[in-house]
């Protein structure tokens, strides 16, 4: 693995220039980037376009209850809601077919009808179009709850005003046998949704430029410049050129558009600000953001693992269609990596997930993510998984680099693992 550079440098300077200097390329990566910066702002678009009117709903009122009915609904949605919450706008209706136009002209968003049977108990109708998932069924199923129990109460001698002491929340708190252990509460806060976020955007570029070094490398070889490049230099080089080049191009466009994200993010709260007169970006609180920096360190040599085998395999492809058939061991190496990590990120604390975060074709995926969730990530854990990173990626350097040299030369034949064994096998 000696006498790489200065060739190497060089073409990996070719393919870095030849890939970001296009057209294609240009296009692409301000494309993706407005997508990033889209999907970062969607929740504000979302308020946009759906106002601050809130939800609207209508009563009729055909039993007497301490109160005006429309009031004590309004009061008690308002309630349950709570701060920044949804709003709920509640207004008196008095006949029926009027309030079930209104529902289907969309003015509603739905009607309550409050009666009082024989037997004294209140009784509710919503008449919506909601679905049996919504959020709004819901809270008028628990409000209409509330008010019943109320007026039970009330006929029972109880003070309604005592309601809500008797029937307030029951302090409840978790004790773990293990003071260290992850509360299950955070997971699904928004730690639980930055791992989430560091397992996909990991599976996205391995996946994505990966396969783009081996096309890079069947496209040179499908138009024979590849025997041209062969003269100038060894294959090792051509190799590892082919790997600095097209992975820093893939990290150049990666980096635009997780950039622009990142700017979508910081703009939430701005413009929320502004708009709204309230806070609206993700809370970050809690979370330790210096995890950037040690998932960096490891996602780098982790992403030139797979690009390296990448291209090692791309080298047996004699046309860019065969491509995804000799690069399927990769894809299955990499969907089982992102595929791990989702269960993993629910059990970050099980001996399993912490033996496979140090496997270097997992420990892109699994470390950041336990360190995110758990925040107990040893430092030795951190050292080994790096020291078994570099010592991989050297191993795959030698295994790509024998591939790569008896790969780029073969035209016309079917590509298989058997064929792969036999390029292993060569003697340089």
């Amino acid at each position: 693995m000696t006498n790489l550079f200065p060739n190497a440098w060089h073409v990996a300077r070719r393919e870095y220039l030849q890939r970001v200097r296009t057209r294609t390329f240009l296009i692409v990566t301000g494309v993706l980037a407005l997508v990033g910066l889209a999907i970062a702002l969607l929740p504000i678009g979302i308020r946009l376009i759906a106002g601050d009117e809130g939800t609207q709903v209508g009563i009729i009122q055909h039993a007497a209850v301490d109160g005006d009915a429309a009031a004590v609904l309004q009061s008690v949605l308002a309630a349950n809601a709570g701060e920044g919450g949804t709003t709920y706008e509640v207004r008196s209706v008095d006949d029926e077919d009027e309030g079930r136009s209104l529902v289907r002209e969309g003015e509603l968003d739905g009607l309550v009808t409050m009666t009082r049977a024989s037997d004294d108990e209140l009784s509710f109708t919503f008449f919506t179009d909601a679905g049996p998932t919504s959020q709004t069924l819901f809270a008028i199923r628990s409000a209409t709850t509330q008010i019943s129990i109320g007026d039970r109460l009330e006929r029972a001698g109880v003070d309604p005003s005592q309601a809500r002491d008797i029937f307030a929340p029951t302090p409840f708190d978790i004790e773990a046998v293990d003071p260290e252990a992850t509360d299950p509460e955070e997971l699904y806060g928004p730690k639980y949704i930055v791992a989430m976020a560091l397992v996909i955007l990991t599976f996205m570029a391995v996946i994505t430029y990966g396969t783009w070094v081996a096309t890079s490398v069947a496209e040179e070889k499908s138009s024979r410049v590849m025997e041209l490049l062969i003269t100038a230099a060894t294959p090792r080089q051509l190799l590892a050129g082919k790997v600095i080049g097209n992975g820093a191009a893939g990290l150049t466009q990666y980096l635009a558009v997780a950039g622009a994200a990142g700017i979508g993010l910081l703009l939430q709260g701005v413009i929320a600000e502004r708009v709204f007169g309230e806070a609206g970006s993700i809370d970050l609180q809690g979370i330790d953001l210096s995890v950037l920096v040690p998932f960096g360190l490891l996602f780098i040599p982790g992403f030139l693992l797979y690009c390296t085998l990448y291209a090692g395999f791309g080298s047996m492809a004699s046309r860019q269609e065969d491509v995804t058939q000799v690069t399927g061991p990769m894809l299955f190496i990499g969907m089982g990596g992102y595929f791990a990590s989702f269960i993993a990120i629910n059990t970050p604390d099980e001996t399993w997930v912490m033996v496979l975060s140090l496997i270097p074709f997992f420990s892109p995926y699994l470390l950041p993510a336990r360190y995110v969730l758990t925040g107990n990530v040893a430092p030795w854990e951190w050292l080994a998984a790096g020291i078994l990173m570099l010592v991989f990626l050297l191993l795959a350097l030698w295994l790509a680099a024998r591939i790569y040299s008896a790969g780029v030369l073969l035209y016309g034949q079917r590509s298989s693992l058997r064929s792969v064994w036999r390029a292993v096998r060569v003697d340089r």
